[in-house]
This record gives structure tokens, C-alpha cells and sequence, in this order.
């Protein structure tokens, strides 16, 4: 077994060589307000824990390591300790002997902590509160979204809690170009006139794979390969987050995805994903709560009452919506046939519907009468009906949806472009470029 001091002493000399393929120029939107923390920490010694999670491949490692190049700019390097716990757990090492060790041996008077991976550590929420209560360094940690779960009512009420999400087209288009975009989502909630981009190439590359950061540095088809791959790391470590699921009831999984993910998997209901998997109703349910607490996917519930909500499935759509074509993909689906390349955008457009009601504290339902529209967006007071879908030009299904609940606004996303007074077209490249 390796020493804590041993790692220490060579850990720290190793550690620009090791974050230095990890320090991309392109940097998240999180990015500035993680290092304004920083910099209040090192001229206030505002300390403070921050817990930043997201699924894999979202870039976390790459926002670390952009924030320990930043914080040794400002500060002696020995004051920014790094720390992959992955490789502590390989190496047999517990995060708070290393910490002792390097408190020990460095005696710094601040320290910038950057933890990766905290659910390989085993108590790492107790761990990080005993850190925490020291009130002395600055703690930046990261972890899948499923962490929350396991999470101690002490550490969740004392640690400040951000998520990095998927990106926008707007940010990816920034980090892929250097060029900054308009704000157009709020306009075209307002049923606005916008104008259409002219970036129907890239609009049309993000729907299929821009979302994740992979994508800016590799070919299509290689970040495909990397998203299945990721998943399986999804599937039998952090879905053990969630739920003790047996080895037979994991390895399911994946056809369980390919099922959702499916340009048609609307047509499944719970019942019909038991039959086609041999699982149990309850065990169906149980996996698809997992793969929206590892940040898979999410479930859009119907509009109503709680117990309507109850009886009836949920819509399942992906927030990684590469996720959704590597799988596609694997299955020798074609990405590019106008069916499902829709069903693409049906997922997008959910996203940032998510995004939206999450930053406004807002609801995403669906009204599940036949012939209705796809979604239902209530901001306050206020709802928005949105229908998705390339070739759909009538806005009968809006207005009906409209009608039944009570809504003031309606927006098609298809190919046309008309402002109407209630009702509003807008092309989806329009759309995918606003958010």
C-alpha cells in the first residue's frame, strides 16, 4: 500500500503534467462563477464547499483542472491540492488521510481543494463535512448527479450545490467558435419575431451530438463510441448510487435504453417495457427513476393533479441527447432519416424546456388526451403549449391543448416561420439557436 506522505510528495510535483491535457482553452459558462469563488477565497479567506456534479463526459474533470492552472496563477501551487479519488481508491488511500498528510507536510495557511470523483470515495458526504467544518479551505468537489441521493442532511445543508449540465447550441457554438450568440428564447416565448441564423449546419450538428463537450474536439462517430462506452460505466457504477440492482437486473439496461431511445418509444408504457424486458413492472420503474437520478434522462409527467400524475406514464426523453444518438447509432439506426432526426429534436427541445422551467422555477408537463400537443411549459402563473415536429404546419393540436389547459400561449416548432396573436411558428433552427 502506498504512504499518504509518499503520494503526497509525488502527487504534487506530478500535478501540472497530470491536469495539463485536461486544460482546454474553451471554458464552461460555470466556469467565471467558480473562479470569482476562488478569488474571494484568496484575498477574503471566504471559505466555503462546493458540490458540482453532473453525468460523465460533461466536462467536470476539464472545469477542475481549468481551475488549478487559474488558482497556481494566483497563488503559490503547493496551495492548490487536486485530488482524483478514483485513483486514491486504486492506490488504496482514504481521502482524509491524504488531506491530514498534505496538511501536515505543505502547513498551508489556504488551500484551494479540488476533489474529483467523490463517489468513489466510501462516506465521502461525512468526509467532506468534517473538511467543511473546519471553516478553513476552499473545497471544490465533483460526482455523478446520483451522489445527491446518498448526500447527509449535514453536508446538503452547508455545501453550496451546482450542476454542469449539457450544453446549449449557444454555448457550444461560443466554445467551438469564440463567437458569441443573441439570446433569443425569451423573444420567441413571447411568441417575437426573431430571425432565422444562418448556421444551419451547425444547428444541425448539435441536434445529433453538440450538446457534450466531446464534441468539440472529436469526429461524430468517436464521440459515439466514447457515450457508449461512458454508459456502461453509467450503468454498473452509478446506477448502484440509486437502487442495489443485481448483475441480471444491470445488464438489461442497455435494452432498456435502446428502447427509450427508440423514435417511437413513446408508444411504450411501463407495462409494455416489462413485457419486452421480462422484468417486473416495479423493477422498470425503479431503472428509469435511476436513469434520471444519474441524469440520463428525465421523466415529464402529465399535467394535472398528483394522482393523475400517479395513474399515468410519464414521457421519458434524454438531457444528453448524444447519449441518445450513440445509441441509435450502435443500433445501425440512421441518424439523418427526417423521422429520426425529429425525434432528436423532440429530445433538444426538451432540454431546454428542462433548463428553462429549472432556472425559473417553472413545470414541464404533457397533457396526455389524444391529439395534443407535446408539452406544456407553466412559468408562474403563465403557460406555454409547445408542439414539435418537422412537416407539422397545422396548429390544431396547440390550440386544442391550449383550450384543455387553460393556456394563453401556443408555439410550433417545424418548418414554417408566422406570428400569430396566440399561436406562433417558429423554423427549429430558430429554436435550438435561442437557449
Amino acid at each position: 500500500m502506498v504512504h499518504p506522505d509518499d503520494y503526497i510528495t509525488e502527487h504534487l510535483l506530478n500535478l501540472p503534467t497530470l491536469l495539463k491535457p485536461y486544460n482546454k482553452p474553451e471554458k464552461r459558462e460555470l466556469y467565471d462563477w467558480l473562479v470569482s469563488k476562488i478569488n474571494l477565497y484568496l484575498k477574503y479567506g471566504k471559505a466555503d464547499t462546493i458540490l458540482l456534479l453532473g453525468i460523465r463526459g460533461v466536462g467536470k474533470t476539464t472545469l477542475l483542472a481549468q481551475l488549478y492552472f487559474d488558482a497556481i496563477s494566483k497563488t503559490n501551487p503547493n496551495q492548490v491540492l487536486y485530488l482524483p479519488l478514483d485513483r486514491l481508491q486504486a492506490f488504496g488511500l482514504s481521502l482524509l488521510d491524504v488531506v491530514e498528510a498534505y496538511k501536515r507536510m505543505i502547513k498551508p495557511e489556504k488551500a484551494v481543494m479540488l476533489f474529483d470523483e467523490a463517489q468513489y470515495e466510501e462516506s465521502w458526504d461525512l468526509k467532506l463535512k468534517l473538511l467543511h467544518d473546519e471553516r478553513k479551505f476552499l473545497i471544490v468537489v465533483t460526482g455523478s448527479s446520483a451522489m445527491r441521493l446518498r448526500e447527509s442532511p449535514d453536508l446538503a445543508r452547508r455545501a453550496l450545490h451546482r450542476e454542469l449540465f449539457p450544453m446549449t447550441f449557444r454555448e457550444y457554438y461560443r466554445l467551438k467558435t469564440g463567437e458569441s450568440l443573441p439570446e433569443l428564447m425569451w423573444k420567441i416565448l413571447n411568441l417575437e419575431e426573431t430571425e432565422l441564423p444562418p448556421l444551419r449546419k451547425e444547428i444541425a450538428e448539435y441536434v445529433r451530438v453538440g450538446s457534450m463537450p466531446l464534441s468539440l474536439e472529436m469526429e461524430e462517430w468517436e464521440v459515439y463510441e466514447r457515450l457508449i462506452t461512458m454508459l456502461d460505466r453509467v450503468v454498473y457504477r452509478d446506477l448502484r448510487e440509486v437502487h442495489e440492482f443485481d448483475a441480471e437486473t444491470l445488464d438489461k439496461v442497455f435494452n432498456l435504453l435502446y428502447l427509450i431511445a427508440n423514435p417511437k418509444a413513446e408508444r411504450f408504457s411501463y407495462e409494455r417495457l416489462s413485457r419486452t424486458l421480462s422484468l417486473a413492472k416495479g423493477t422498470v420503474i425503479k431503472l428509469v427513476n435511476a436513469l434520471e437520478k444519474a441524469g440520463i434522462v428525465q421523466k415529464i409527467p402529465i399535467h394535472g393533479s398528483l394522482s393523475k400524475n400517479i395513474r399515468r406514464n410519464p414521457k421519458i426523453k434524454f438531457l444528453a441527447v448524444p447519449i441518445k444518438s450513440a445509441l441509435l447509432y450502435k443500433a445501425g439506426i440512421n441518424i439523418n432519416k427526417e423521422e429520426v432526426f425529429a425525434s432528436l429534436l423532440e429530445d433538444v427541445v426538451a432540454f431546454y424546456l428542462y433548463l428553462i422551467a429549472k432556472a425559473k422555477k417553472g413545470r414541464l408537463s404533457y397533457e396526455p388526451s389524444k391529439g395534443s400537443a407535446d408539452f406544456v411549459l407553466e412559468l408562474g402563473s403563465e403557460k406555454i403549449v409547445i408542439e414539435v415536429g418537422l412537416g407539422k404546419e397545422k396548429k390544431y393540436q396547440v390550440e386544442r391543448t391550449m383550450e384543455r389547459v387553460g393556456a394563453e400561449k401556443g408555439i410550433v416548432i417545424g418548418k414554417r416561420y408566422q406570428i400569430d396573436e396566440k399561436v406562433a411558428f417558429y423554423p427549429w433552427q430558430v429554436f435550438v439557436a435561442g437557449l
